[in-house]
């Protein structure tokens, strides 16, 4: 079976602390997050596409404007869990797939820094 899997980005910015942790990141602090999202297809429409990267690119966008400059902590999503860069993959996992349902999104990758990122998966979902 074919599978297409299309690729958007867009950075955010936001500061955080993480709760009970012993190290510097218990401090206040903040990131310029970069997240891509990837959206997985199993067959192109009549114009030969999987999907608009517009309308990935705008559902992104609407998601990342409830959190970009923000004080993660703050926020209900983050209000019993660490706004770690894991839980905020899950979020945007959770938020973003309202945004363009029937299409499976396939993984969400957040950059805290050029160097460290972390690539969130989840099983089961139906196409």
């Amino acid at each position: 079976m074919e599978t297409y899997e299309l690729t958007v980005s867009k950075s955010f910015a936001a500061a955080h602390r993480l709760r009970e942790y012993e190290g510097k990141c218990a401090a206040l602090h903040g990131h310029n997050f970069k997240v891509e999202v990837t959206v997985m297809a199993v067959k192109l429409n009549e114009l030969g596409m999987a999907l608009d990267f517009g309308q990935i690119k705008e559902a992104l966008a609407r998601v990342l404007e409830q959190i970009d400059h923000s004080y993660l902590n703050d926020l209900d999503a983050f209000s019993h869990k660490n706004p770690t860069s894991e839980n905020i993959a899950a979020f945007i996992w959770e938020e973003i797939s309202k945004e363009i349902k029937p299409f499976k999104i396939a993984q969400i990758k957040v950059y805290e820094s050029e160097s460290s990122s972390v690539t969130y998966k989840k099983g089961g979902d139906k196409e």
